[in-house]
C-alpha cells in the first residue's frame, strides 16, 4: 500500500484510493471492518486516533467502537457510537488505516461487538504514554490476529492491555 502525507502534517497515511466512502455498502449483505484514524487537535503532526467501523453480516448500519479520553456509559473509556462510523476528530479528516469484507470480516466484527465492553484497560486513560485509544486498537488486532502494523503516530500502541478492574 502507498503511503501519502496528510496535507499539512508530518502524519503518513495510508492510500486511500482502495477504500470507497461506507455508502459504497449500501446494499451489501457482506460484513466489514474498518480501522480509522484521524489526527488529534492540537497535535496533529505526531499524533493519531484510531477505531473501528464494524458491520455484521446482513446488517445495514455500521458500529464504531473506540477509546474516548472521557470515559461514559457503561463501558468506561470505551465507547459505543459516540460520533458516526467515520467521522473525524477535529484534528482533520479521517482515514482508513485497513479493511476486511466477507468472511476475512466476521471475527473482527464478532471481537469488537462482544470483547470491546470488557477490554481489560476499559476503566483506565493516560494520553500519554498509555493505555489509551492506541492501546486499545492494538488490544483488538493482537486479539483478533489482524495483521495491521499501527503507525509510528499511534501513540501507546506499545503499552500492553494488563490493566486490572
Amino acid at each position: 500500500m502507498l503511503a501519502v502525507g496528510l496535507a499539512g502534517c508530518g502524519v503518513i497515511v495510508p492510500d486511500q484510493t482502495p477504500f470507497p466512502p461506507l455508502t459504497a455498502f449500501i446494499g451489501s449483505t457482506d460484513a466489514v471492518a474498518r480501522l480509522y484514524g484521524a489526527t488529534i487537535p492540537g497535535i496533529e503532526a505526531i499524533a493519531i486516533h484510531p477505531w473501528f467501523a464494524i458491520r455484521a453480516a446482513g446488517a445495514r448500519t455500521f458500529t464504531r467502537w473506540e477509546v474516548w479520553q472521557d470515559a461514559g456509559g457503561p463501558y468506561g473509556h470505551v465507547r459505543k457510537n459516540l460520533m458516526s462510523a467515520s467521522s473525524h476528530v477535529g484534528g482533520g479528516p479521517s482515514f482508513v488505516l485497513a479493511q476486511l469484507r466477507g468472511a476475512a470480516a466476521e471475527p473482527i466484527v464478532e471481537f469488537v461487538e462482544t470483547q470491546s465492553p470488557d477490554y481489560p484497560c476499559r476503566n483506565r486513560y493516560v494520553l500519554f504514554p498509555g493505555p489509551n485509544s492506541n492501546s486499545y486498537a492494538q488490544w483488538v488486532l493482537e486479539e483478533t490476529g489482524w495483521d495491521v502494523t499501527l503507525p509510528p503516530t499511534a501513540i501507546g500502541k506499545d503499552v500492553p492491555a494488563n490493566c486490572t478492574p
